[in-house]
Order: C-alpha cells, then structure tokens, then sequence
C-alpha cells in the first residue's frame, strides 16, 4: 500500500520550507521526525545527497550476526513479494549484513550506499531507519518524504533495535527498506517481532558458565522487586529495579566492587558506601560451573542510615586519589579501595601492625602512606624493601627499632619475597606492641597465606587489607588518569580527550597504577601540551589479549598498531606495508586483541 498523496505532498512541502528556513509547513509531522530533522540540520547533513563513511575494520562474523541471521532469512521469505531488503547494523549505525529479496532493490539500495561497511548515523545521512533509531531509542517507520536527505525520498524504512538480553543495552539495529510506494504498516510490526526474535537467540547462545550465571539472576530476581545485580567476567546483567535505586556512577562502582569481591570469597554480606555518598547494604553469592567461576549473583538494598559504620567518616579523608588535590571531588569511588583506606587508618590511629595485601603496582604503599601522613600531619615514614633487608636483616631490624620521636609508619615492601631466614629473624627482633609512635606495616601479594614459610610473618600483623587491582577500580580511572597527569605535568596545561579515556577504560592494566603512570608519561612525550588522543598513547593500550605475550610478539603487536594507525585503520594498507597477507593480519588482530 502506497502513501496517500496529499500526505506525501504535505510531506514535502514541509521538508522544503524546514531546509529553507529551519520552520516546518503546517503538517501533521511525527514527533520524532520533526525532531530528527532538527537533529540532521545542527549536524550539518547535506539534504541533497548522502554521503555516508565507509568503515574497514567491521566484524562481519560477530555473535551479532550470527544470531541474526536466521531471522533475516526468514523475515526475507516472509516479505518475498515485495522488492526490499533486510539489513542489520551494530550499535553505531554501521551495515554488519544485508540480504535481499531480489538483485534489483538490491542495486537501488547501493546506490545510496545501504551496504555493507557504510555507516547510516543520523549525523551523517539524517533521519533514516537505522540512525534514527538509535538516538529515538526506539523502532520507527520512516516512509518517503520524512526523510531528511532527497535521494532517500524514494525509499520507506522500518527499524528496531537490538538489546542485549542481559544488560537491555542496544546491540544493533535490524531494518527493512523498500520502496515507498511498496510500504505498508505491517513492516513495522514484523521488524519489531523480527529483532525481538534475535534478542532470544542471543539470549540463547551462551556457555554453560553464561548461562548459569543468567539462571542463578533470574531466580534471585524472580523472588520480588530486590534489587538484583549478576557480574560474570564478561557479562554485567542489571534488573529495572537496581537501575532505579542506584545512579550510574553508583551502579559502576557496585559492578567494580562484586568483580573485586567475586574472586576472594564464595558470599558476600556488607555495607558499602558509593560515591554519591550514599550507603548499601550488598548481599551476593558465587556461582560455579564445576571449578570454574561464573560470576556473583548480588541484591543490593540502601541503609536507612546514612553512615551506620563509626569510622566512615573519620576514613574518608584518607581514600583520596593517590596524587589527587584533597578535595570530596578527587576522592575514590571505588568501594573496595575505601574499604582497605578505613581499615590502614584505624589501624595507623591505634599504632597496630597491619598488613596490606594486591598486586604489584596497585596502590598498596600509596594507601599506606597517604594515610599516614593524613592522620598525622605528615609524620615520618620509612620504607625497607625486601631485597634490602634480605641482604643485610640485622640493619633493616636496627631501623624497626630505634627510638623515634615523631609517628613514624616503618613499611617492609613486598614481604613475601623475603627468605624464611629473615622471616625468623624480624619475628624475634621487632616487639609485638608498638610504641604509641612507630606503626609497623606491610606490603604483599593475596598468595602470602597460601605459603606455610610465612606463617610467621603473619602472626606480626593485626590487620590486614587488601587493594583491588585497577580493573577493578575502573570507576576511578579518569581521576587517577587527571591526579597522574598533574603529577606527570604539573605546570602544563595537559588533559586526555574523551576517545583516550575510553582506550584506557578499555584496558585491563596488568601492571596497575605503576603501568598507567607509565602510559601516561609515554603519550606526554608524544604530546608534552594540550589535548592528549588516543593515538598518542602506546601501541599495549590497545591491545587486549587472551594470555601474556613474549617479548616478540609484543614487538609484532606495536608494529601492527603502528601501521594501522598510520594508515589511518585502512587493514589492506596496513597488511600491505607489513608485506604480509590480509588473512594474517586479521588473525594477528585477533590474537592480540587489537582494538585500533
């Protein structure tokens, strides 16, 4: 069924005077069609032709595709009849597939570039079925003249979003385009039914690891209005009623703290405070597959309390961002690290021996020493390293025990790298109580009680904290990123520009904070002033492999990175400049997880 004329006609009457002055003709002009014409107008898009990007690194086998590709074989069979063709896009507008019901609406679609590999935003084509899409947040019908740009005139388009079953986030668009003359408001309906059916199947191709995790979920959440939370190492699945209880910057750091929490105990039951300020009570449970974890399954519910825990407030202004100005506004979002902050600061108020547990490069001396120079306005500190006291023990105990006048925090770093000698030794030098003035503290890895050798070093300590890892602080990585850039320059007027935060976002950080710092100075060499791109970071921050790589391969993986950024992510350029073929390139990406 064709449009009806006069409708048509009113249509482009409309779009003529809104391109001439900005006012639309009197019509009745949907809502969301007025509102991406005025969209494609401040983006700049020409009305008179499309000019689409074109996108060389697209993963046309992703599990996007794959799980739809089913559905448009048979929304193509359904629709035979009609000259039309079904495309899917990911969640940038960009054309995964295409499949059509004859050759001949398959020529006019590429002439104006609906294929494979071109992008349809609506910031660069205007209102369509695909772009509009995405920034509506919902399906559409755009028929004949409510499009934006005149080449497009000619067709309807029907589109639907794609959601991760998990997480409702938008994964892709499905779309039908025909004729306009060939539309008919049943393509509406059947895209919608049609991307609905590639959510299931999504939903249906898991591992038994995803799919144990989305079972324990759907239980937790199936027993009222909780607010429930499931964290696999990959999958972040979150109900409506978490999502309304809690802001974003809130739910991140709730995600950061359960991955934190998943790998160190089989149940968690504790209050947390968020960045908002506010506290929660999270209550979770592991969930395996064998002897492989799954993931933790949360329901998090908010204190009636503000602050039912005595030392939050005494603790906050010491879990600051290392390097940060003292200011509320610098300091950690991250629960796990606040919680490790609290514990070193009753401990160092009280001169008790505490014990500080991550990896290295994490933050474990840093907690430590800002703490102790907070409490007591600066105060002394004194740190041993374990090669150090290894090779000369009777030294290190001489500066455990010597009479101090002032607060004095005495740090050995990285204790369990030290011998069952000095182990001996230390234990049967340094007094089980303190002074009132010397706090003896320790740094060392998660793995110290696993060791029957050091056992004796523990019976030293009264506390213990643990660090998270940087992955998991993710929700204060743009403030360690500006803290460590002002350290890096301090007079310089530097900052990072939205895509570098993202790269690092992206990163999993093996070597923590230290490595971050390290990145940080490397694209400073690159950009001493100014605004700091991604391409000015190093080659290893966009690159995320499966397992650790050898010296070599991390040579190959920045000679890649490197040609693809000079030939601007062009993949035929890039292999043709390594001189090798484009099928090895590919697997190369692939194995070393590079994003560029």
């Amino acid at each position: 069924m064709g449009e009806v004329p006069d409708r048509s006609a009113q249509l482009a009457t409309a779009r003529v005077e809104f391109v001439a002055n900005g006012n639309s003709a009197p019509c009745d002009l949907p809502n969301h069609v007025a509102a991406s014409w005025r969209r494609s107008a401040s983006y700049g898009v020409s009305p008179d032709e499309v000019c689409p990007d074109y996108w060389t690194d697209l993963d046309f086998g992703s599990r996007l595709v794959r799980c739809a590709q089913p559905v448009i074989e048979q929304l193509v069979d359904q629709l035979s009849d009609i000259p039309l063709g079904v495309a899917l896009t990911d969640d940038r507008a960009r054309l995964l597939s295409r499949r059509d019901s004859d050759s001949w609406i398959g020529r006019r679609l590429d002439r104006v570039y609906f294929a494979q590999g071109f992008g349809y935003a609506e910031g660069t084509v205007g209102t369509n079925g695909v772009g509009t899409v995405l920034e509506f947040g919902d399906s559409v019908h755009i028929v004949g003249a409510e499009h934006f740009v005149d080449s497009l005139q000619s067709f309807a388009c029907a589109g639907a979003p794609v959601r991760n079953p998990f997480t409702g986030r938008v994964e892709g668009v499905l779309d039908v385009s025909c004729l306009s003359r060939h539309s008919t408001p049943v393509m509406h309906s059947l895209v919608r039914s049609a991307a609905q059916r590639i959510e299931n199947n999504l939903l249906l191709d898991r591992n038994q690891t995803q799919q144990a995790l989305f079972e324990a979920y759907s239980r937790t959440d199936a027993h009222g209005r909780q607010a429930v939370l499931a964290v696999g190492r990959r999958t972040v699945m979150a109900n409506s009623a978490i999502q309304a209880l809690l802001d974003p910057a809130d739910l991140d750091a709730v995600q950061d703290h359960v991955r934190f929490m998943m790998f160190r105990r089989a149940t968690v039951d504790n209050g947390i405070e968020l960045p908002s300020g506010r506290r929660v009570r999270l209550r979770g449970s592991t969930v395996q597959v064998g002897t492989e974890l799954a993931g933790m399954v949360s329901v998090v519910s908010v204190f009636r309390e503000a602050a039912s825990s005595p030392t939050t407030g005494r603790a906050l202004s010491s879990q600051r961002v290392v390097g940060a100005p003292r200011s509320r506004d610098e300091e950690s979002r991250c629960p796990a690290w606040r919680e490790a902050a609290s514990t070193v600061d009753i401990a160092v108020r009280a001169a008790d021996p505490v014990l500080v547990l991550g990896e290295q490069g994490s933050g474990r001396l840093t907690v430590l020493t800002d703490v102790h120079r907070l409490v007591h306005a600066g105060g002394q500190v004194v740190v041993l390293e374990a090669s150090a006291v290894d090779a000369a023990p009777a030294e290190a105990i001489a500066r455990l025990t010597e009479p101090v006048t002032e607060p004095t925090l005495c740090v050995l770093r990285d204790v369990d790298q030290l011998s069952a000698r000095t182990v001996e030794a230390l234990a049967a030098a340094v007094p089980e109580s303190g002074d009132g003035l010397r706090t003896l503290a320790a740094t060392a890895s998660g793995t110290i009680a696993e060791h029957a050798a050091h056992e004796r070093l523990l019976s030293m300590f009264n506390a213990s904290a643990t660090v998270p890892a940087l992955r998991h602080r993710r929700v204060d990585l743009p403030m360690l990123a500006r803290s460590l850039l002002s350290d890096l320059a301090a007079r310089r007027d530097v900052r990072l520009s939205d895509e570098a935060l993202r790269l690092l976002g992206g990163y999993s950080w093996p070597g923590n904070v230290r490595q971050l710092k390290q990145a940080l100075s490397e694209a400073l060499a690159r950009r001493p002033v100014g605004v700091v791109e991604a391409h000015d970071l190093p080659a290893f921050c966009q690159s995320t492999p499966r397992s650790a790589l050898r010296p070599v391969d991390e040579t190959e993986r920045d000679m890649i990175i490197a040609a693809l950024r000079e030939s601007g992510g062009n993949r035929v350029a890039t292999a043709t400049a390594l001189g090798i073929a484009r099928s090895t390139l590919y697997r190369k990406i692939r194995q070393y997880g590079i994003t560029a």
